[in-house]
C-alpha cells in the first residue's frame, strides 16, 4: 500500500503527487510538554468513510499521576490537500489569498521533505555506491524552492491596481509568510547536510564534497532572502540580540496561525457525562435514599426493653444509624460513577461527541463534514520485567488508551477546490508526569586517563511506548514510538521499526498546526 507516488519529475512539478484512498500517521513531539499524533484521512467522493483512530500510551506506574485525561487533549481538525488551489487574478477575497499562501506553503514544505530524503539515503550505512549526482539532485530541489517563492510572489503577494487597503495588507503578509518558510526550508537543508556530513557512510569524502557545493547555494539564497527582508522591513533574526531573536519565532508563530486558520474546520463537542450526570444523580439519589429510609423504619420500629434502654441497645442503634447514613453517601457516589460508565459505554458508546463544521466563509450551508465519537479508557496492567522476564516477574503500568470512531462525508464543492484530506491533530499534555521524575542528569564516576577519579553528568530519561494506530475501509496505518522524557520535559521520540517506514518517508504535512 503505497501511500504517496511521486513522479520522475517531482523537483520540477513538487505538485505531481496523487494520494491513494489511504490514511497516514505520524507521531510526534510538540513541545517540552505535549506529545502530538496527527491523522489524514480522505475526503472521500462516494459514500461517507468511516474511520477509527486507536491511541495507547504505556506508563510505569511509578510515575504515573492521576489526571483528568480530557483535560490534557487539545485537538484541531482542518482541510488539507496537495492541490489546494492556487489563487487567480480574478480572486481576490482575503480567503482565497490566504488559501493560496498555505498551498504554496505546503509545496515548500514537501520540497524541504524531499532534500532532507534524499539527504538521508546518500548518508544511509546501507547505500552500496556513492551518489556521484548528490549535488546536483539537492539543488534541483533549492531551484525548486526558489521557484515556487517566485511564483507565490508573483502571483499571490504581488500588489495589482485597484487592490482594496485590507486585501494589499494580506499581499504583504503573504510575502512574509513565504518568506518565513523559505528561510524554515534553508534552515532544515543546512540540518540535512549537517547530518549527512557526520554519519558514518562509507561514501563520507564524496557526501563532504557535495555538501560544500550545497551550503554555497544555501548561503547565497538565505542571503538574498535576508536583504529581500530587510528591504520590505520585516523583523530581523539577529544573532546577538535575544529580544529580536524572540521576536522574529513570535512573528512567524502569529504568521502561521493565521494564514492556517482558513482551514480549520469548526468544532462542536459535547462531554456526555455532563450530559447525563444529573439524571443518574438523581436516580442513584433516590434508591440509596430510599435504602436509607427504609433502614431508619427498620431502626424505628425495634423496641428496647427496659433493661436496655440506657444501655447497648441505644448506642448499637446509633452505631448503625451512622453507619446507614454513611453508606448513603457511597451508595449515591459508587452508583453515579457505576451507571455513569455504563450509559455511556452501552448507549452511546462514547464519553464526548463531535462535529466538526466547514466555516461559513467555505460553504455557506456550514455543512457538517465529520462526525466522531471519542472515548478514553484508563487500566492498570501488568508486564514483564525486561531484565528478567522468565522467572515471572512484573512491573505495574497504567495504560490510557483513547479511541476516535469517526465518519468523514462526501463535499463536492470542497474537492473541487482541491481538498483531499481531513487532517487531525491531537496534542496530549504529559507535564503532569515531571513532578514524579528523578532528576534530569545523574553523577556518575569514572576514571580519566591519569587514573583518578571524576564524576560527569550523565542524563536521566524515562521512556514511554506510544503506538497510534488508523484503520479506515479495512487498511491500516499504524506508528510505534517511544518517547524519551526526563523532569525537565520531553526530549525527543525513538520510531520504532515496526511502524510503516513510508509513512515516515513520505510524510503528507510536514508542517502541522
Amino acid at each position: 500500500m503505497a501511500l504517496l507516488q511521486l513522479s520522475s519529475d517531482y523537483p520540477e512539478g513538487v505538485d505531481s503527487v496523487r494520494v491513494t484512498p489511504a490514511a497516514a500517521v505520524r507521531v510526534g513531539v510538540h513541545d517540552a510538554s505535549r506529545v502530538e499524533w496527527s491523522v489524514s484521512v480522505p475526503l472521500p467522493e462516494g459514500k461517507p468513510l468511516k474511520y477509527t483512530i486507536r491511541v495507547e500510551l504505556r506508563i510505569p506506574n511509578n510515575t504515573f499521576v492521576q489526571h483528568a485525561p480530557w483535560g490534557q487533549l487539545q485537538s484541531f481538525t482542518r482541510l488539507d490537500g496537495p492541490a489546494m488551489s492556487a489563487v487567480r487574478d480574478d480572486e481576490v477575497s482575503i480567503d482565497a489569498l490566504r488559501r493560496g499562501a498555505v498551498a504554496f506553503a505546503t509545496r515548500l514544505g514537501r520540497a524541504s521533505d524531499g532534500f532532507g530524503r534524499h539527504c538521508r539515503l546518500a548518508a544511509s550505512l546501507f547505500s552500496a555506491t556513492p551518489d556521484l549526482d548528490l549535488a546536483e539532485t539537492l539543488l534541483v530541489w533549492l531551484t525548486a524552492a526558489e521557484r515556487m517563492v517566485a511564483e507565490a510572489r508573483e502571483r499571490v503577494a504581488r500588489p495589482r491596481d485597484g487592490d482594496a487597503d485590507e486585501v494589499r495588507r494580506e499581499r504583504e503578509l503573504v510575502d512574509e509568510y513565504v518568506s518565513v518558510r523559505l528561510l524554515e526550508l534553508l534552515a532544515g537543508a543546512e540540518r540535512a547536510l549537517l547530518g549527512a556530513t557526520e554519519s558514518r557512510s562509507a561514501h563520507k569524502e564524496a557526501i563532504c564534497a557535495a555538501s560544500a557545493v550545497v551550503e554555497a547555494r544555501v548561503a547565497d539564497m538565505l542571503e538574498r532572502e535576508i536583504r529581500h527582508r530587510e528591504a520590505r522591513g520585516y523583523i530581523k533574526a539577529d544573532p546577538t540580540s535575544p529580544s529580536d531573536l524572540e521576536g522574529y519565532l513570535d512573528r512567524a508563530s502569529r504568521l502561521k496561525k493565521h494564514f492556517q486558520e482558513v482551514l480549520f474546520l469548526e468544532a462542536e463537542t459535547v462531554q456526555l457525562a455532563d450530559r447525563v450526570h444529573h439524571w443518574v444523580a438523581a436516580f442513584v439519589a433516590v434508591v440509596a435514599s430510599t435504602w436509607a429510609f427504609a433502614w431508619q423504619i427498620a431502626l424505628m420500629n425495634q423496641q428496647p426493653t427496659a433493661g436496655t434502654r440506657l444501655g447497648s441497645g441505644i448506642v448499637a442503634l446509633a452505631i448503625i444509624a451512622g453507619v446507614v447514613y454513611a453508606a448513603k453517601d457511597r451508595i449515591k457516589e459508587a452508583g453515579r460513577q457505576w451507571l455513569s460508565g455504563k450509559v455511556l459505554h452501552r448507549v452511546y458508546g462514547a464519553q464526548r461527541l463531535a462535529r466538526f463544521r466547514a466555516p461559513a466563509r467555505r460553504l455557506p450551508g456550514r455543512d457538517v463534514i465529520v462526525t466522531a465519537r471519542e472515548l478514553f479508557d484508563q487500566t492498570l496492567e501488568e508486564e514483564a520485567d525486561p531484565l528478567n522476564p522468565v522467572i515471572g516477574a512484573t512491573m505495574p503500568v497504567t495504560v490510557i488508551r483513547y479511541e476516535h470512531r469517526g465518519e468523514v462525508s462526501p463535499q463536492p464543492k470542497l474537492s473541487a477546490a482541491g481538498v483531499r484530506r481531513i487532517k487531525h491533530v491531537f496534542r496530549y499534555d504529559l507535564s503532569p508526569l515531571f513532578a514524579r521524575l528523578d532528576d534530569a542528569v545523574k553523577p556518575i564516576p569514572v576514571l580519566d586517563e591519569a587514573k583518578k577519579v571524576r564524576f560527569i553528568d550523565a542524563p536521566r530519561c524515562y521512556r514511554l511506548p506510544i503506538e497510534v494506530e488508523v484503520e479506515t475501509e479495512g487498511a491500516t496505518s499504524k506508528e510505534i514510538a517511544t518517547l524519551v522524557l526526563h523532569k525537565r520535559g520531553l526530549d525527543r521520540i525513538e520510531k520504532d521499526e515496526a511502524s510503516d517506514p513510508r509513512l515516515a518517508e513520505h510524510d503528507l504535512d510536514p508542517d502541522p498546526p
